[in-house]
């Protein structure tokens, strides 16, 4: 994807005169957890809305050249289900991310992410940003063009579970354990989660330049959204 002047994976950069973020610890769990098979449990299932949920990934420029870097804003749709159940620990979800959806530096989510997104990106380093975000090199787009999420276990309040999910990037599966928050309004279902993963942590290289003095950093921030509605009635499994 691109800084100023290459490429690298989903980004989103600090203004030239601004500090830098402190990187946080990764959702990435040290070592698979062990799911254990449940009971079938009633259950209603919603269908997520790929209009109106999105996947939102921040990633941070580095270095000390890192005033000649870019921030960029990485949006993608989302596809998939969610089961929600009287409590977290029977409730589950499933989620597919078309990599070929994932935009660069939507006008809109730049403005949304604030003063260290003001900076203007042209049209030519947005399309250069997102060819390499889909190359070989960061998410293999071609090989594999779908990011996959799904729940192992959730615990703790309906409304607010800790959740374990494991997912799927560029052939490389982990485990991780993050908090959501969740908002039902009838056949409406509304969740919103947010974590840090390493690049790292899925096999990829961060993308250096200047022999690394401009670089990216790491840690990649991750928002999620989802809107979802009831369309299967309650029954069992």
């Amino acid at each position: 994807m691109t800084l100023r002047l290459a490429a690298l994976f989903p980004l989103l950069l600090l203004a030239a005169c601004q500090a830098l973020p402190p990187a946080e610890n990764s959702a990435v769990l040290g070592a698979p957890v062990a799911s254990e098979a449940r009971p079938p449990a009633v259950t209603a299932r919603f269908a997520v809305d790929p209009a109106q949920s999105e996947i939102r990934l921040l990633v941070y420029r580095a270095g000390p050249l890192a005033r000649f870097g870019h921030n960029h804003v990485v949006t993608g749709s989302v596809h998939g289900e969610i089961r929600a159940g009287d409590s977290a620990a029977v409730s589950g979800f499933r989620l597919d991310v078309p990599v070929a959806s994932l935009v660069v530096d939507e006008a809109s989510a730049r403005s949304e992410e604030g003063k260290g997104f003001a900076a203007e990106v042209s049209p030519q380093a947005r399309l250069s940003t997102r060819a390499n975000m889909l190359s070989r090199q960061v998410l293999d787009a071609q090989r594999y063009p779908v990011i996959h999420i799904e729940s192992i276990a959730l615990a703790g309040p309906r409304w607010n579970p800790t959740v374990v999910a494991r997912t799927t990037l560029r052939g490389a599966t982990r485990d991780l354990r993050f908090s959501a928050a969740v908002v039902q309004d009838g056949r409406k279902l509304t969740v919103i989660a947010s974590f840090t993963i390493l690049q790292s942590d899925f096999g990829i290289t961060p993308f250096a330049a200047l022999g690394g003095g401009l670089r990216v950093r790491d840690a990649i921030d991750i928002r999620i959204r989802l809107v979802a509605r009831r369309e299967i009635k309650q029954g069992a499994g």
